[in-house]
């Protein structure tokens, strides 16, 4: 009875979780010019380093990205609250935000999280593609935001 419980509970996750295919290549077909334009103007070898959850606690609505010299930026929005932030810095010898919480990401990277009262804050060091990623996240449920920016990054890893 509990394994048939969790697992419907895990269904029932799944289900509330986006939907939307989340890879580089449907962002592209499916936003072509909020996002496939910029990214399009980055080099194939960055384009694959951009950091692209592989899911998200939400319904994505909308996805616009922004390109600068070594900086991309998308943006994931819902049709409620929930509004996500994925900045990609290909030149990591910047200096990373001081936060006074480190979480250990699956990847081995830590991560440093700086919760608000609006948003998290996320930024890690990913040594295999040699950038940073930074996550600026805002939920509905502010109980859960932590948690849940913490799985988006565990997720592009």
């Amino acid at each position: 009875m509990k394994k048939t419980l969790t697992f419907l509970a895990v269904l029932i996750f799944l289900a509330g979780c986006s939907s939307a295919d989340l890879a580089l290549s449907d962002l592209k077909a499916n936003y072509p010019s909020s996002f496939a334009e910029p990214i399009e103007t980055l080099p194939e070898s960055k384009q694959e380093r951009v950091g692209l959850p592989d899911e998200l606690p939400f319904e994505v609505k909308a996805v616009e990205a922004s390109v600068e010299e070594k900086k991309v930026t998308v943006r994931y929005q819902s049709t409620k609250t929930h509004d996500l932030t994925v900045t990609t810095l290909f030149d990591p010898t910047g200096e990373m935000a001081e936060t006074d919480l480190q979480i250990p990401l699956n990847s081995g990277s830590v991560a440093g999280v700086r919760e608000e009262e609006k948003q998290v804050f996320v930024e890690w060091y990913n040594s295999d593609e040699d950038v940073i990623y930074q996550i600026d996240y805002r939920a509905v449920d502010k109980e859960k935001q932590t948690q849940q920016a913490m799985d988006i990054a565990n997720s592009m890893n």
